[in-house]
């Protein structure tokens, strides 16, 4: 959506013939550099090879970080404060994430309940080189509209360059929630390095 909205904004380096979209790649380059935006050009080998390689919960939450007293008493405002503190999404892509996200809730909560939600944009995010999952403490409960109507309190946002390690992930999460103990530890406010060592833990009794 994000691409065809800037074509039509004339904003892409791009040529046009019947129904087919054309862009060089040297032009595509300069255009990114100029407008401060990250990209990475690959064939289709290569893209292939990295949606096959399995990417483990830790190492995604590794990437993400762990952030916390995430301030905010609605599910705008704490979106909005918790992009910000995500240093690998690009500040230029901060802007539309946000949007993606207040999206993707507007059309159905991502609160799966118990505290927990878990946000995410539907669609893939190309710039990033790698997927990530970005774990953030609210500062506050908020009413995210979960399905169990409590207040959230802990985020989850999963951010990946393509659906199929999404949809990898989100199980991944799904696992570690389902086990009283982690839920548990998460509400402790652990901090990077003792989150990533219980989710391993996990991974190497169940591999997910």
């Amino acid at each position: 959506d994000t691409i065809e909205r800037w074509i039509r904004q004339g904003k892409l380096p791009v040529s046009r013939k019947g129904l087919t979209y054309r862009f060089k790649a040297a032009e595509l380059k300069k255009w990114a550099i100029k407008n401060n935006i990250r990209i990475q050009l690959s064939d289709g080998n290569k893209l292939e090879k990295r949606e096959d390689k399995p990417v483990s919960l830790a190492e995604a939450v590794q990437s993400g970080g762990v952030h916390h007293d995430i301030q905010g008493t609605d599910v705008s405002t704490v979106l909005e404060i918790a992009v910000s503190k995500i240093d690998t999404v690009p500040e230029s892509n901060k802007s539309e994430l946000l949007n993606q996200l207040l999206e993707r809730e507007a059309a159905l909560s991502t609160g799966i309940g118990n505290g927990f939600a878990v946000p995410h944009p539907r669609q893939p995010q190309t710039y990033l080189e790698k997927p990530m999952v970005a774990v953030c403490f609210l500062a506050d409960p908020v009413d995210y509209k979960a399905l169990d109507n409590r207040p959230v309190s802990v985020l989850f946002f999963i951010l990946c360059p393509d659906l199929k390690v999404h949809l990898q992930l989100l199980s991944a999460i799904s696992f570690c929630l389902k086990d009283s103990s982690f839920a548990t530890f998460l509400a402790e406010r652990p901090g990077p390095s003792a989150l990533i060592s219980k989710i391993e833990d996990l991974q190497n009794q169940n591999p997910i």
